[in-house]
């Protein structure tokens, strides 16, 4: 497993990704992230969407910069998905995008009250929900919907592909929430799609993808049925032929993603 930092000290950038910081004022000092700027962005004086991009358990920003931004890349040529902004989260590791007990990993609050104000400070994005996406892999994907959920004033479509939706009481996120059961519970994507259903009916587009042999499947399959009780309109896909792995998933689920992106930002430029 990767060591937890918050400013990387690989500044590796690749496939067209650029190393980055900005200062915290949660933390006191400065936290790294990826940024991937579509074609023509040092050309022109437009405003594009932005993709936050959340990775897996174990893993860094640099993960998504060499498996997700190929495929974007591709998208944006054959004109699957519009020029987007991708920013790659630095996930401290094994944080699942939540603010730690202990106060040392303020994740969350990094993200929501830092990070996303910062990347509408210095980049051109359109700095609305409607233009603002979120999508994880497995943490990353419970971080996806872990924010996507809690915070649906900042983000207008969310996209779980294998979400690590285990349950609030697995030492894994016992220990983010110092063995408090209750925060495990509230703070978890299910009670969290309850208590904002709302919110989110009708007003965030989601999708929840997971591979066929995945060991998360039974956990993508709860969230599907629990947004099908709650009238919370999504989309859900099983993957043929994949466990737990990201370059294949991605790799076998195609354009499918970039489709839903596309629709998404299309149908909120009419109003829906």
């Amino acid at each position: 497993m990767a060591k937890a930092e918050w400013v990387d000290s690989n500044h590796g950038a690749p496939n067209g990704t650029q190393y980055k910081t900005f200062a915290s004022k949660v933390l006191g000092h400065d936290v790294s992230y990826l940024i991937y700027l579509p074609p023509g962005y040092d050309k022109d004086a437009k405003r594009y969407p932005v993709i936050y991009w959340l990775h897996g358990m174990g893993a860094n920003q640099r993960g998504g910069a060499q498996m997700y931004v190929p495929h974007i890349e591709a998208a944006v040529k054959d004109g699957t998905l519009p020029p987007a902004i991708v920013v790659l989260v630095n996930g401290m590791v094994k944080s699942f995008y939540c603010d730690s007990a202990d106060g040392l990993v303020p994740m969350e609050s990094v993200i929501i009250k830092e990070l996303i104000p910062h990347i509408d400070q210095t980049y051109r994005t359109i700095a609305k929900r409607e233009d603002r996406i979120i999508e994880g892999y497995s943490m990353g994907g419970f971080g996806a919907a872990h924010l996507g959920f809690k915070y649906p004033e900042l983000f207008g479509t969310v996209v779980i592909n294998a979400g690590a939706l285990i349950d609030p009481g697995v030492p894994l996120l016992m220990q983010v929430f110092g063995n408090d059961a209750q925060r495990g519970a509230a703070e978890h994507p299910m009670q969290l799609a309850k208590q904002n259903a709302d919110k989110l009916r009708g007003q965030t587009h989601i999708r929840i993808g997971c591979g066929a042999l995945d060991n998360l499947l039974s956990k993508n399959k709860a969230l599907h049925e629990l947004l099908d009780q709650l009238g919370i309109e999504h989309q859900f896909e099983i993957v043929p032929d994949v466990a737990h792995e990201s370059p294949r998933y991605y790799q076998l689920l195609g354009t499918k993603v970039y489709e839903f992106h596309r629709n998404s930002l299309e149908a909120f430029a009419k109003g829906g």
